[in-house]
């Protein structure tokens, strides 16, 4: 007997002391190049950063920002993310229990009736028997997993409200691109009303022109196809507009309805693009640190898994008052205790533990991979945002002159029309062309609002 005492407490004290050797602590292998990951061109600001703006400073608009703050309020998806951080915050709390022991209590009376014939009912009488008990049941954590299993549960905490942090960015994203796209369209709009009036104008002055003799038939009906085509094209604007308001609707958690905008979207986005350093996107982007969270979780499940090559020790004890009769239920000869240390190792088990060892394994190595696609995608959307808002500044500026061009191609040629020089297809040629620069233009300036609203999401703006 005390030989075993001696082995089992040698055993202990051994496994306690290489039980650093098992359980590892996880460290970031991943490293960022600030240099190679932004393709940018121009020096790029070490400190600056306008992903670490508020949302509500970015979006000046005053509609907009309470369409946002509706949203966050009231979208589906970041109320279930919600949810889903305290599923796991209790799950959490639950883990970070796991080193405690296990206590229950019981509180229980019987009664036995022994045959009168049978050796022990003919010594023993009917009975009662009344116990109040605990068991208090306690692991010892030598070789960490109970660790690995706190640390789990914490990056599942952690990761959950990365989750929900990115649910939100993307919210704000797309209430903001589906707002802009409002003012495009009424912009779009706006051109084509104008667009009709004229050519309603222009249908009858051909009217006029065909009646005495000096326009064919064909002018006539060219006109009223260029109007029919405005209008078709105003009609697609208007329905377009009504699906941006039912998504803006949707994403605010509410049934679809008309959404008030301001009327101009000139001007809002035209500023230095401080994106600051690549590294800072693993603090910044919710789901670039989710993916980090999840191989974090990865990592400790190995090590859980590793450790299930190894004994469990445990130690149970058992105690309290039992009574055949209750009146001496709380005399102090009543009471009674058992104590167990067991040391379990696994010995054959169908090679499940080693099969589980190599799966956490694979998965730890595919969260890595993934984690280092996070970063590398993240940095692929910073650099075509940028690259898209500075080559749109350009398309902006030529495409500026082609609607300048286009503009003073309808008066020249209107006024050689008047004075018998030119033919009526030289301007109508010239009015379609100008109407379809002028709405090229509104879309190539929506185009620039919606890239700066991409790279404030890629940079890991609009969660806060």
């Amino acid at each position: 007997m005390r030989l075993i005492k001696i082995l089992f407490v040698s055993v202990l004290i051994g496994s306690l002391t290489t039980s650093c050797l098992i359980r590892k602590d996880y460290t970031r292998t991943v490293e960022i190049d600030n240099d190679q990951l932004y393709r940018i061109q121009d020096e790029v600001d070490t400190v600056a950063n306008f992903a670490n703006i508020a949302w509500s400073e970015y979006f000046q608009d005053s509609l907009l920002r309470n369409y946002i703050q509706q949203g966050i309020t009231n979208n589906f998806d970041v109320r279930i993310a919600l949810e889903n951080v305290k599923i796991a915050e209790s799950l959490f709390k639950q883990g970070k229990m796991a080193q405690m022991p296990t206590i229950n209590g019981n509180l229980g009376a019987s009664y036995q009736k022994n045959s009168p014939n049978s050796a022990f009912g003919s010594v023993f009488p009917d009975q009662w028997n009344y116990d109040v008990t605990a068991n208090i049941t306690w692991e010892a954590d030598i070789w960490g997993k109970l660790k690995a299993t706190t640390e789990l549960s914490k990056n599942n905490y952690l990761q959950q409200q990365e989750v929900k942090k990115a649910v939100i960015s993307n919210l704000v994203s797309q209430i903001a691109f589906n707002y802009y796209r409002l003012i495009g369209f009424d912009k779009q709009k706006e051109i084509l009303l104008k667009t009709i009036t004229s050519r309603e104008e222009s249908l009858e002055t051909t009217k006029a022109l065909y009646g005495s003799g000096e326009l064919t038939l064909v002018a006539v009906k060219q006109s009223e196809a260029l109007l029919a085509n405005s209008k078709l094209l105003l009609v697609e604007a208007e329905k377009q507009a009504q699906l941006s308001e039912n998504v803006i609707s949707f994403l605010m958690g509410i049934p679809g309805q008309e959404v008030q905008r301001d009327t101009t979207f000139h001007d809002r986005f035209d500023f230095k693009l401080d994106v600051g350093v690549p590294l800072q996107l693993l603090e910044n982007r919710p789901d670039v640190k989710a993916a980090e969270y999840n191989l974090i979780s990865a990592f400790e499940r190995v090590n859980i898994s590793k450790s299930n090559f190894y004994p469990s020790v445990s130690i149970s004890l058992n105690g309290g008052l039992q009574s055949v009769e209750i009146q001496d239920w709380f005399n102090p000869q009543s009471f009674m205790f058992n104590i167990l240390g067991q040391m379990t190792q696994p010995i054959w088990n169908k090679r499940q533990i080693k099969t589980d060892y190599e799966i956490t394994q694979a998965e730890e190595r595919k969260a890595l991979l993934n984690f280092q696609q996070q970063i590398l995608f993240a940095g692929q959307e910073v650099s075509n945002s940028v690259l898209v808002i500075n080559k749109q500044n350009l398309i902006i500026e030529n495409q500026l002159e082609v609607c300048d061009a286009y503009r003073f191609a309808v008066d020249y040629s209107q006024d050689l029309l008047s004075s018998g020089s030119a033919n009526y297809l030289e301007v109508i040629t010239a009015r379609q062309n100008l109407l379809q620069a002028e709405l090229v233009l509104v879309d190539n300036e929506l185009i620039k609002i919606t890239e700066y609203i991409k790279l404030y999401n890629a940079l890991g703006g609009g969660w806060n």
